[in-house]
């Protein structure tokens, strides 16, 4: 860490040659437009920039930080699954307002596909409900291959387990199953 806080950060006598600014190199901070963190960290290291101006800027920096990683691109979904899911939607009594969280569940879970089946346990269906909630489908297991039915199981799974479609989207993107 030394070496690297050294790396081009000395200062010159009482007026640095660089810069003509007195006991540092680089310009107030509101002069130098977009520092990088790295760069306003290494100067906090070097003592070169006074508390307040230093903890705002730090302050900016963190704000430009991502939290999160760019979201990628939600699986295209047939045209009939859309259909079902707002049939389902009307069936349920839920509000419009869930339709991009089911949507994107929906895309997450099985691309669209009715009656999709997972290779490796028992997850089925637009919303990937494994064998312990088969249940929440109208008909239990009869309901798969029938859009609207799988789509209606799904509902009420997260319903029941998250309280509104847009937390369970949340827990979803979180931890990549809901």
């Amino acid at each position: 860490m030394v070496n690297t806080v050294h790396a081009g950060l000395a200062t010159g006598g009482p007026a640095d040659a660089a810069t003509g600014h007195r006991g540092h190199r680089h310009p107030p901070i509101h002069q130098q437009g977009a520092a990088t963190f790295q760069q306003i960290l290494l100067r906090a290291f070097q003592g070169k920039v006074a508390t307040g101006r230093f903890m705002g800027a730090v302050h900016r920096a963190i704000a430009r930080i991502p939290t999160q990683a760019p979201a990628k691109p939600t699986p295209s979904v047939p045209a009939t699954s859309t259909e079902a899911l707002s049939q389902a939607m009307a069936l349920e009594g839920v509000p419009a307002s869930w339709q991009p969280s089911l949507a994107f569940i929906m895309a997450q879970e099985s691309g669209g596909r009715v009656g999709a089946q997972s290779p490796i346990h028992s997850a089925r269906g637009l919303f990937q409900l494994i064998a312990a909630n088969y249940r929440y489908n109208p008909r239990g297991t009869a309901s798969f291959g029938n859009a609207v039915e799988e789509a209606q199981g799904g509902i009420r799974y997260i319903r029941a387990r998250y309280g509104t479609a847009d937390n369970a989207a949340a827990f979803w993107r979180q931890h990549h199953w809901y």
